[in-house]
């Protein structure tokens, strides 16, 4: 078989497991068990979808093709202890329990000058499977840090739920928008129009010396 044949054979793989179907694996190393969409959440919301795959890395790309386009860019990894950075754009972090099993993560917008908004897949790998999950149309303004929490859900060939091997964040679709300066609320104007007041009279008593 070519390599054009195995990566869609690989592609058509993703799609299907991301579609529902927990037989569909590729190798027989693990099941998808209890993965679900909230296994990795963002700023308080759940992933919109995943993608489950024993073809280690996971082939999610057609899985998640109807909600944007094919191609991803990588934009972290996290290998053991390590967080290597492929995106001047973002800043990435990434912290697990002692099991490897769950943890927390984050990414920031490092431009203080726009806001970004793009599709965010996560993607973590264990037990030679891995679980995507996708993030569409995800909105990071200048300067802003998103939050999150993952869990491992899938199973290994033994049944049991495995430790995070290791992890990588992918982005596409991306879009820059100038950030726009935050308005000051009305409480805060009566402030703002006193100390534009004494900068005036600052002026004035400076004008007349």
């Amino acid at each position: 078989m070519t390599f054009a044949g195995i990566f869609k054979t690989a592609l058509l793989s993703a799609a299907l497991l991301g579609a529902g179907s927990a037989n569909a694996t590729f190798f027989n190393t693990g099941s998808i068990g209890g993965a679900s969409v909230d296994d990795v959440t963002l700023a308080g919301d759940n992933a919109d979808k995943l993608a489950y795959s024993t073809l280690n890395p996971a082939a999610f790309s057609l899985a998640f093709w109807g909600t944007g386009s094919l191609f991803w860019s990588t934009l972290e990894t996290v290998d053991g202890k390590w967080i290597y950075d492929h995106s001047s754009r973002f800043d990435f972090t990434f912290g697990k329990d002692k099991a490897g099993k769950t943890g927390t993560w984050s990414i920031t917008n490092a431009s203080t000058k726009y806001d970004a908004t793009l599709d965010l897949a996560l993607d973590l790998h264990s037990a030679s499977a891995s679980t995507a999950f996708l993030f569409d149309t995800t909105k990071i303004a200048a300067g802003q840090t998103l939050s999150g929490t993952w869990d491992i859900e899938w199973l290994n060939s033994k049944g049991q739920i495995p430790s995070l091997s290791y992890a990588v964040l992918y982005g596409r679709d991306l879009c820059l928008t100038t950030a726009i300066p935050a308005v000051p609320e009305p409480a805060t104007l009566p402030m703002v129009a006193g100390g534009l007041a004494l900068v005036a009279l600052a002026a004035r008593r400076k004008s007349k010396k």
